[in-house]
This record gives C-alpha cells, structure tokens and sequence, in this order.
C-alpha cells in the first residue's frame, strides 16, 4: 500500500494559487480584482501589503468562497473539483514613531483539502490552469507603514511547504516461492517551509487619484520522491544466493503549484460616491516549468544484465508572459445614519499563456473573461455589543472562457484533435467587525 501510495504522487499538474484564479475577499472579487490602489480589507495582504497602513480600525473578517467550474473537452465535462473554502483574516493599525503602521494575517483554507497532488502524464489533457488550482491552503502575513503623510510601503509572506519522501525497501525476494520472500519497508517524508514574498506602495489621499502599485513573486513548490529497493535473490529450498546484492532505485522531481512572478500597476479615482479603479498587470508565465515527473531508474542484479530504458524527459510547456487588464467601480447608493448600501461591479481579460498543443503534451487554457458584481451593506448603531458598523459583502463572478480548438500534427494521435470551453461561477461574502 505505501509503494502504491508513493507511486502515485510520482507525477503532478502544476498550477497557480487560488488568489489568482478567483480572487480574494467579496469586495475586491466584486470590483473584479482591481483594487491595488483602493483595497482597505484584509485582501490587501494579496492585492497591496501597503495599504494596510492606511488603516483607521481594527478588522476581523470572516467570509466564504464558492465556485462551480463547467469545463468540457468535445462537449464532455471533465468534472473539475469545485473550489469552496473560508476565507478571512485579522488587521491591526497603530502608530509607531508618530507614523502609521499595519499588520495582518490572511487566510484560505478550502473546506475539503488543505493540497493535493494528482499523477496525470503529460498527454493527458487537463486545464492547466485550473485543474490543480484550489486544492491548497494560503497563509499571508503582512506588514505596512507610512513614509510621509498619504504615501505607505508594505510587504507581505506566504507560507507553504516542499515535500521530499522516500520509501526504502529491504530483505529477501524468493524467486519460487513468494510465500518465502521476505521485505520490510520505511517511509521517510519532508516537509521543509519556504516562503515567498510580495511587496506594495501606495498614495492615497482621501479624495481624488490614488495609486498602487505591487510585486509577488514566482513560487514552485518540489515534489521530490525516491523508491529504494535492496536486498538479495534467492532461489530453491536451500535458498540458494542468486543476485547477492540487487537494488532498484526509481527517483521523481516534478514542479507542483507554480505561481508566476507578477507586477501590477494600479490607479483609482474617488470623487464624491463613486470609486473607478484600473489595474494592469504582468504575469511571467514563460517560466512556468514542466509539471510532469522527471523520472530516473536504476536497476543493478549481478551478475545478471539488464538494460533498462529511461523515460523520455517531458517537453518544454513554452508558455508565454501575459498582461491582464481589469477594471471595477462602486456607487453609494444608500448613506445614512444606520445602514448604507455600495454598488459594485468589475471586469478583467486574461489572455492565455498556453500555446497551442500539436504534439504530446496536452496543457489546455484558453482566453478568458471575468465579470462581477456585488453589493457592499453597512449597519451601523445597531447593537451596544458593536459600537462601530458591521459590514457585509456579497459578490458574485462569472470566468468565461472562449471555444478553442486543437489539432494535432499526427492524424495517428492517441487523443486527436478536440475544441475546450468552458466557464464558472461563483459566489463570495465577508463578514468585517470594526472595532
């Protein structure tokens, strides 16, 4: 059981986090992700670790994520996992040297599994930037202070972890008689942190144009698995000694959950009840590394020879830098004493970094749109237990992703040629307590 269980983390698909492919917080899912100069939740440890300066209160928020994927290969729906999971976090404001400063702590954790690793080959056809994305906890923490008055610098971590692991074999293998052979296993697995770091600036006045602009950079997590086998051969009733001292060794590294190194410029415009943002963003996909196994094997039973082929390395994915544009604004339609109402609604275009898939490898995305809208609902004065507003927001999302064909150079292709398409929809809220 443990070598099946081994064996079948040998190979994984790679894709980026769940922030980037359906956002993080109602509010900014709302605005459709732009929000790098006007973020002011606990989604600035994503969108702007500056702007947590900004800060007038204490935030603990307390929100949830749903998404249903309808994503089809040749009209058949390939029965993506759906991704659902609490988001939320905790932002502390202060002043320190007579300058503003901010912490926070940013969560998602899906609500079925914290990760996980599938073994798909790489002519298996799978939406790459999809099929793996959700299936991980993220842990950010952040930190914020003002330089001089309406202009704030910040960084942010995320926190994940690499996974080593080795299943070591050992004893006798009886040629004739398997009742006789005798093994012991050991599982020896790693799991060592790593960190990847974001950083922020921000100016941003009260009223008028405000600016963002933030940093995040590439992560790959390694998935490093090793299958050791030692021990003699023996053969008949006297156990004669065949192979005195055989061994197999079969060894994996495949990159899993990449995230492309990213910079985004931001501007939004505040002027009376409404809020316009735009953002711009990089994305360095052309580093995206394979995320199929490379997979080495070596067998030794002297005096016996053997040769044992190496598989064939995986292709180059070729992927290519994108740029994303979004855009969102929002209008206070409702303002009084005890409730408020904010309107919201967002938009963004996010070209594919896949490049067609004439040959093996069968890593399917397409270009993509995102709308949004969303509703932002203030009580203030409502209860003693909460002198300041309770806030509540709702969002909704849907990603449609355009009809794309692929043919294959070799009419002979074991998959043949196939159209992808495909959309989802999902549903955010937040819950923020100001104190």
């Amino acid at each position: 059981m443990r070598a099946a269980l081994l064996l079948l983390l040998l190979a994984a698909p790679a894709a980026a986090n769940p922030l980037d492919a359906f956002g993080f917080g109602a509010r900014s899912i709302a605005l459709g992700g732009a929000v790098t100069a006007s973020v002011d939740d606990f989604s600035a440890n994503y969108y702007n670790p500056a702007a947590l300066a900004s800060f007038d209160d204490l935030r603990m928020e307390l929100g949830y994520l749903a998404v249903q994927p309808t994503l089809t290969l040749n009209d058949g729906d390939l029965d993506v996992d759906a991704p659902r999971g609490f988001q939320g976090g905790l932002s502390l404001p202060g002043r320190l040297f007579g300058h503003r400063v901010g912490v926070s702590l940013g969560l998602y954790l899906p609500d079925e599994r914290i990760t996980r690793v599938r073994a798909l080959p790489q002519a298996q056809p799978r939406f790459e930037l999809f099929d793996n994305r959700p299936q991980r906890i993220v842990i950010t923490s952040g930190f914020a202070f003002e330089i001089v008055e309406d202009v704030y610098v910040g960084a942010a971590l995320t926190y994940l972890s690499n996974t080593g692991g080795v299943l070591d074999i050992q004893g006798t293998v009886h040629l004739t008689d398997a009742e006789r052979t005798k093994l012991t296993s050991a599982v020896d697995v790693d799991l060592a942190a790593i960190r990847y770091p974001s950083a922020g600036v921000l100016w941003a006045p009260e009223r008028g144009l405000q600016l963002g602009a933030t940093f995040r950079d590439e992560f790959s997590l390694a998935l490093d698995l090793d299958v050791r086998v030692t021990g003699q051969v023996v053969s008949g009733a006297n156990e004669t000694v065949v192979v005195p001292d055989g061994k197999f060794i079969l060894s994996s590294i495949n990159h899993n959950l990449f995230s492309p190194r990213q910079v985004v410029a931001g501007a939004a415009w505040r002027a009376r009840d409404w809020l316009v943002g735009l953002d711009v963003a990089w994305l360095q996909w052309s580093r995206f590394p394979s995320p199929t196994a490379r997979v080495g094997i070596e067998l030794a039973l002297d005096p016996f020879k053997f040769d044992v082929p190496t598989p064939d390395p995986p292709e180059d994915p070729d992927f290519h830098d994108i740029v994303v544009p979004r855009v969102g604004a929002e209008y206070r339609v409702i303002d009084g004493p005890r409730f408020g109402l904010t309107a919201r609604a967002g938009y963004f275009y996010e070209p594919s970094p896949a490049p067609d898939q004439p040959g093996r490898t069968n890593y399917v995305d397409s270009d993509k749109h995102g709308a949004s809208a969303g509703v932002g609902l203030r009580f203030s004065e409502w209860t003693e237990v909460f002198p300041k507003p309770i806030l509540l927001d709702l969002a909704a999302q849907g990603v449609f992703l355009h009809s794309r064909r692929y043919v294959k150079d070799d009419p002979a292709d074991p998959i043949g040629d196939y159209v992808a398409e495909g959309h989802t929809v999902g549903a955010a809220a937040t819950l923020s307590f100001l104190f």
